[in-house]
Formats: structure tokens, sequence, C-alpha cells
């Protein structure tokens, strides 16, 4: 079965999901191509063999029988189109964050809950063979105890102009953490700071974000705890370490079809994953061909956004002590 895909947005990372559904054009599993954007440039510059690009995404979903609209535009608007879809009963992949604060999360839901369209969230790393494996290795107690969790991204673009580190490179650590410890728990945080060249600063100008947080682990009695690290303008980084008390694992993003395994001292084994799809082709193919079981519950969406809102405040909290200091 071929599918017909919309997206609504043709950015950078909008760019990104229209090459990835080309692709997978190309080995029959997409049907048709639609592109929207608002700027008249972008339209121009893109692929050909796109079948059809509207300058208006309301005049796209009317005009054609889409499977899958995927909204890839600025942030501050995820969550209106996203609403707007839904109530089109249609199926929307809402780019991450699909919302700006938990009261937009909780309108999307609804949305979703009255409509017959499913809401799937641009949470990638969930569809990375690494993670699905790391995650079935704790389940497993396969690592031992789990005692610690390091999330590391950098990224080497300059940051843009009045992007939020946390929303941009942080939420995927707040989304795929308590997926692979499988905790509704909101963790204690001890850390929270915003900083522009290894200084405090605000919200605003940061390029940098740095939380350490700790969860409870009831089975063992013992803290798990966890550090993220996010930063633009450094050299390109996205991993994930995961310290056992029997055996270690890291997860580079970047490869797409293995792992490290191993401890410091006996040293690290690569291990294989399968599929060996980039995580947003990935993704894609697990929302088209199973949607049902792809959608993930409300809750986990509300749990992302309160671990959000809670680093946001809290890191700015850690700023206003410090400039009163």
């Amino acid at each position: 079965m071929e599918f017909n895909v919309g997206v609504v947005g043709c950015g950078r990372w909008g760019s990104q999901h229209i090459d990835t559904l080309l692709k997978l054009k190309n080995q029959g599993f997409i049907g048709k191509i639609f592109a929207c954007d608002i700027h008249p440039l972008r339209l121009k510059n893109l692929p050909k063999t796109l079948d059809g690009v509207y300058s208006e995404w309301h005049e796209m979903i009317q005009s054609e029988d889409l499977d899958l609209v995927s909204i890839v535009t600025p942030n501050s608007t995820h969550t209106s189109l996203g609403i707007a879809v839904l109530e089109q009963g249609l199926n929307v992949l809402v780019e991450k964050p699909i919302g700006s604060s938990l009261d937009e999360v909780r309108r999307l839901g609804k949305a979703a809950e009255e409509s017959k369209g499913l809401l799937f969230s641009g949470y990638l790393l969930h569809h990375h063979s690494g993670f699905q494996y790391a995650k079935n290795l704790i389940q497993s107690q396969k690592l031992g105890r789990v005692k610690s969790i390091r999330y590391t991204k950098y990224s080497s673009r300059k940051k843009p102009d009045k992007a939020d580190v946390i929303q941009n490179l942080a939420s995927h650590a707040f989304s795929i953490i308590p997926d692979l410890l499988g905790t509704e728990q909101i963790p204690l945080f001890t850390l929270a700071m915003l900083l522009e060249n290894q200084k405090p600063t605000s919200l605003d100008s940061a390029s940098q974000a740095k939380f350490h947080m700790m969860y409870r682990d009831h089975e063992h009695l013992q803290p798990i705890e966890v550090e993220i690290q996010v930063a633009w303008g450094r050299e390109s980084v996205s991993k994930l370490t995961v310290e056992g008390t029997k055996e270690n694992l890291r997860i580079h993003f970047q490869r797409h079809d293995s792992i490290e395994q191993g401890t410091l001292h006996s040293g690290y084994r690569r291990v294989q994953t399968l599929p060996s799809n980039p995580p947003l082709e990935q993704q894609y193919r697990n929302i088209l061909s199973a949607p049902s079981t792809t959608e993930r519950p409300l809750a986990t969406h509300l749990q992302t956004a309160t671990l959000l809102e809670k680093a946001t405040r809290l890191a700015q909290q850690w700023h206003q002590q410090n400039l009163e200091n």
C-alpha cells in the first residue's frame, strides 16, 4: 500500500522531511508527496518530483487525499496547526516540541481525543534502533541496575535568532529518558543552568543548558542520576550513555545501525541493531504502516511538557539568583 503525505513548512528541517519522503517514494512506500510553505522562494526551490506545492495549508489538505500531514513550521505554530489538521479528521505528525506549554499540549491532546485523526510527535529518537535496543536491555535488566544516564546534544550550528535552547535541543532528552526508564515520575532537579560562553545568562540569549536530575529506583531503593547537556556552536555530538551495575551502553545517534556495549575495564564492543534506517525514515514507516500502535499516549506528551516547563522555570530562577548575587 502506498501512502500520501503533505508537509507544512519547507525550511531546513522540513526539507529533511521531504528528502526522506522522496526516498520512501522511490522505494514504493510513499505514493504522493505534497508540500506547503508561505515563502515563495522556498516553494520555487523544492524538488520538481513533488506531486504538488501550495502556499496555503488548508488548500492542500482540502484538495488532496492525505494519509498524514506533517507540521514542520516554527515552534510557536505547532499547536494551532496540529489542532486545525486534527479538526479535519486527518492524522498529523507535529514536530517537537508539540506545544510551547503544558496548556498547549493539553489542548492538542483534547483535539486528538475528539478527532478521527491520530496525533504523532516529532520526537524521532524513539524510533532509533539503538534506543529501542537500549530500552529492551534496561527492561530485561541485562545491564543490571541503572546507576546513571548522560545525554549530550551539541549542534555545530550557530544559535538561531530567538531560539530556545531548552525547547530546541533538550526536549528530545526529556522525552526519551522517561521512556527508557519506563517511568511516569517527575524527577528531582538538582541543577538547572543557562549559559553563554560558559557564563550565566537569560533564556533568550543562552546557547547552552545543563541539567542534573534524580529519579527514584523504587525496586532497589537507589537514585538514578541523570545529566543533560545541550549547546549550539560546538562540534556536533548526539550521544546517550547508560551506566549499569553490570554493563554500560553508549548510543551515538548519528549511527543508525549499532550501539556500544561493555565496561571501561573490559572495553566496549559494537552491537548491530535493527532496523538500520535513519530515525526520521523509520518514524514515517512506523506511523504509516502501524499508526494505532505507533501513537504514543497523551500522558507521555504531558509528561514531556511538564519536564520542559519545570526545567525552563528552574533555569530561569537560577539565572535570577545569579543576578541577585
